[in-house]
């Protein structure tokens, strides 16, 4: 990676604490300067805005029962048309309950090593995760599961998960706080579960993780039920993300 496209991750990681207002004035300055010129950051600030406005305006809901209803038919082909084409709230709604873990309204657990200290969504590499993961679950994961395709030009192996009870059914390329990334989703017992596949020096590159690794030899979170597990292993970075607890993505390790 080049000096520049270096410099460009870094920025596009303080994106999330610039639309937070966490940013020091210095920091906040330099920001502010790169977005005059980088269409990119823009969205990327947009789409955090819109996150913000749209969970501020949108009561948490107890979408869990109804999301395990649908998750059977997720990813596979649809034999009537417009039959998973949801009006547009309930679609943000479906979408936020899956994938937006940690924004808003949980308690973080404390207490336990290997747990989170923070929100999930004020660290980069998870903020774009659940970014992400919001889109593919929004869009049924459309694309088919081809761990050859989506392995191509990548340089970390690709290792999907190894258990008779898991299905793997979607993979997709994609983009983590700059770096490149696969996206995995799974149906396992009544879930879906979305593992994304990252370079480890991404996965170590927050502070509390790389604790956390170091300690108990994995990151997790869990808010709303829902949970993030963050490890490393056979030579690359993994996150698991489902409407679970992180005792139950533990499973999966």
């Amino acid at each position: 990676m080049t000096e520049a496209a270096l410099e460009h991750a870094r920025l596009l990681e303080l994106v999330a604490a610039f639309a937070d207002g966490e940013l020091s004035p210095d920091q906040g300055r330099v920001v502010r300067e790169h977005l005059r010129t980088c269409g990119r950051c823009r969205r990327e600030l947009a789409l955090q805005q819109d996150l913000a406005q749209a969970l501020a305006q949108e009561p948490v809901r107890a979408s869990s029962a109804d999301l395990r209803r649908r998750v059977e038919q997720i990813g596979r082909a649809n034999p009537r048309r417009g039959a998973f084409l949801w009006n547009r709230g309930r679609a943000a709604t479906a979408a936020a309950a899956m994938a937006l873990i940690g924004i808003a309204g949980g308690i973080v657990l404390r207490g336990h090593r290997g747990h989170a200290s923070r929100p999930v969504a004020e660290i980069p590499m998870f903020h774009d995760a659940i970014a992400d993961c919001r889109r593919a679950t929004a869009r049924n994961f459309p694309r088919k599961a081809d761990l050859q395709a989506v392995g191509e030009g990548l340089e970390f192996p690709i290792r999907a998960l190894n258990r008779p009870d898991t299905e793997l059914f979607s993979t997709w390329k994609t983009t983590l706080a700059g770096a490149p990334a696969a996206g995995l989703a799974y149906r396992w017992r009544g879930i879906v579960v979305v593992q994304y596949l990252v370079p480890t020096e991404l996965i170590r590159r927050p502070p509390e993780v790389r604790e956390a690794l170091r300690g108990a030899g994995f990151y997790a979170t869990s808010e709303q039920g829902r949970g993030i597990i963050a490890f490393v292993a056979d030579g690359c970075g993994t996150l698991l993300m489902a409407d679970a607890s992180p005792e139950e993505l533990r499973r999966l390790m």
